[in-house]
């Protein structure tokens, strides 16, 4: 079957010309060519008319290059692009780097509050099938953390530097399904102000503001400095410093309309692949731990400036640092185990 590129091209039409006559970004349209995203019915609607396709025949095109993108494929690259994984046969990377594509995207959603679990999760990314009763949304933020990880996991493999042009990339990765909104664009900096009601260890609550948006640029680009100086560490104890400050200084900008959390927890562990170690994952049931210590540590920052340093070197952050580190314990030892696997076999 004719992929979409294929269609678009056997008329003559550039990305450009096909965004023109169906109304849609091109942004978009490069997402759909390349598996990364599930239309909106609207969206398929509109593109099956500029391409004088049935909308049943352009759907069936769309869902065959997004199964492509992220099933096997994507287990394959990130067994490739995970340098911590280089030594072990080729079954053992496989099997670990599945499960650490579970991991990973069933942690990260469940904490922003998707239903689906961990051992569905991986029947989701790898059998490309559905969970009854689920919704498509959370399918979709699946499918959507999958494709980011494994587009982040790439740069860290070939040490590309990261600017605005990756972020954005990685954000509409992570957005994938989402409706289109004006007020909260996907791929672009956020236009409106936010902010939470954050939860502290005490177990008071009180409203914190994110940065403003027109400090996000001179924000964002302190945050993209702090990432290039931030060359592959050579401790596992100066990685997991710098995944602290990456996380806490993401999440204080927080750039985006949404998507942010997602973003800092894969952003964050940038220097830690390029070091050639294991994820820092944080397990869904530390949930309320984790929101109160980014609670206290946000109040005690307050809404960042583009004039100050964007991580403050408090209790707060240290707070942040030592639970962090109980958190990366799961993952290490998960290579470990692996590892013992491969030196049985060697036996």
């Amino acid at each position: 079957m004719a992929n979409l590129r294929q269609m678009r091209l056997s008329l003559g039409l550039t990305q450009v010309q096909l965004a023109d006559l169906s109304g849609l970004r091109q942004a978009t349209l490069s997402a759909l060519e390349n598996g990364q995203t599930q239309p909106h019915p609207a969206t398929v609607k509109a593109l099956a008319g500029a391409l004088k396709l049935t909308p049943e025949k352009l759907q069936a095109a769309l869902h065959s290059a997004h199964e492509d993108a992220t099933s096997e494929n994507i287990i394959t690259q990130l067994s490739r692009d995970w340098s911590f994984l280089g030594d072990l046969d080729a079954d053992l990377r496989g099997g670990l780097a599945s499960s650490l594509l579970a991991e990973w995207t069933h942690s990260s959603t469940a904490l922003e509050g998707n239903t689906i679990t961990l051992g569905d999760t991986l029947f989701v990314l790898t059998e490309g099938l559905t969970i009854s009763g689920k919704s498509l949304r959370e399918h979709q933020e699946l499918h959507g953390h999958s494709q980011a990880l494994a587009l982040m996991a790439g740069w860290t493999r070939k040490n590309r530097p990261i600017g605005i042009n990756q972020l954005h990339q990685l954000h509409r990765a992570i957005q994938t399904g989402t409706t289109i909104d004006g007020l909260a664009p996907v791929g672009q900096w956020k236009i409106e102000p936010n902010g939470t009601t954050a939860l502290t260890t005490s177990g008071t609550t009180e409203w914190h503001d994110y940065a403003r948006p027109k400090h996000v640029p001179a924000l964002t680009k302190q945050w993209l400095e702090l990432l290039a100086k931030k060359s592959p560490p050579q401790t596992e104890s100066t990685a997991l410093h710098f995944y602290t400050d990456l996380h806490l200084g993401f999440v204080a900008i927080h750039p985006y309309a949404d998507g942010n959390g997602r973003m800092a927890r894969l952003l964050a562990n940038v220097p830690v692949l390029r070091a050639g170690l294991p994820p820092l994952l944080i397990d869904s049931s530390q949930r309320r731990t984790y929101l109160t210590l980014l609670g206290d540590y946000s109040l005690s920052r307050g809404q960042p400036q583009p004039d100050q340093d964007l991580v403050f070197q408090n209790t707060q952050r240290q707070a942040v640092h030592d639970f962090f580190e109980a958190c990366w314990q799961t993952s290490l030892e998960l290579i470990s185990s692996f590892h013992a696997k491969q030196v049985q076999r060697k036996k």
